[in-house]
């Protein structure tokens, strides 16, 4: 056997380009198996509100805007798309009358969500035809369960979760998307105890942890890997002197434990979009691409793998 070169990403949170990109990085990079490892959907909806004069008002990133339609409308919708947000057209009277109505709000997000899945998996669909690429597509903490049944019809972007997947001829892939409790209480954030176990019933079904890849959405805990800005009651980082954010460890502690103790060859994590690096764990060497999914940039890494080890790990942007 020879070489298998996996590419990995993560956390494109619902940018249509990087999504994209994340599907020709295959071909683009000469991967035979390529990962995106968690949180694929977008956090917020943009109402494009339609004014009397046939322009568009719309607030984004705190500033209003004023389009015309036609090209200035598709190109401002392009721009929230590749952003990860949810452009929704509508007029002044249907948002005054959402703004309050929960669930109307939650009923128009979800469908903008599966649209934008359903588009996504069908542009991978179509582009890994006949490639002979094998596509991994998992939801993380972030995203809701409703998604997962958009995988089901599909044959050449499959979603790995809860699975014990053979890469190669050496290498098997266990992997999911549920992370630790974080402030924000995400669909899939669950109690350590809970991963620890949902972890050590997919190591049961594995025989040579020596080849084995944990794609894990979660970092272990304390490492290089899962460093973020502490919060305060309010949310908002606390600052140390000089104004720069004060980093701690958010990562998991049953993914590290489980890291710890069946030493696979290889660790794939994502969730903390700040820490991108390598941390080496006895035998395992952990990944975190990190991800600039806002400004369209798609981080990645290139890992070659054979028999006897990792041969090389190339971090990519673009």
């Amino acid at each position: 056997m020879g070489v298998t070169r996996v590419f990995f990403a993560t956390d494109t949170h619902g940018s249509n380009v990087c999504f994209r990109k994340f599907i020709n990085a295959g071909k683009f990079y000469e991967a035979q198996v390529i990962i995106l490892g968690g949180d694929i959907t977008g956090k917020k909806v943009i109402p494009f509100v339609r004014q009397s004069d046939g322009s568009f008002k719309i607030n984004h990133l705190d500033r209003e805007h004023v389009v015309k339609e036609g090209e200035q409308l598709e190109a401002f919708k392009r721009n929230i798309i590749d952003m990860g947000y949810y452009p929704y057209m509508t007029d002044p009277e249907e948002l005054e009358a959402l703004a309050g109505d929960s669930a109307a709000q939650d009923a128009i997000f979800t469908r903008l969500m599966k649209e934008r899945i359903r588009e996504s998996l069908q542009f991978a669909e179509e582009r890994l035809e006949g490639t002979n690429i094998r596509c991994y597509v998992q939801p993380g903490n972030d995203d809701e369960f409703y998604i997962d049944e958009l995988f089901d019809h599909g044959t050449n972007a499959l979603n790995p979760e809860g699975k014990v997947i053979q890469i190669d001829e050496s290498y098997t892939m266990i992997s999911t998307g549920y992370g630790n409790i974080t402030p924000w209480r995400c669909p899939r954030d669950v109690p350590e105890e809970q991963l620890e176990a949902i972890i050590d019933s997919m190591a049961g079904q594995v025989k040579d942890f020596e080849h084995c890849i944990f794609n894990f959405h979660c970092p272990p805990r304390d490492t290089v890997l899962d460093q973020a800005p502490q919060l305060d009651d309010q949310m908002r980082p606390t600052l140390e002197l000089g104004g720069k954010p004060h980093m701690v460890p958010v990562g998991s502690h049953a993914v590290r434990q489980a890291i710890d103790k069946y030493q696979p060859r290889l660790g794939l994590h994502g969730h903390i979009h700040e820490s991108r690096g390598t941390q080496k764990l006895g035998r395992t060497v952990c990944l975190n691409p990190g991800s600039e999914y806002g400004e369209g940039v798609l981080r990645g890494v290139i890992v070659d793998i054979e028999k006897k080890g990792i041969k090389s790990v190339t971090f990519t942007s673009g």
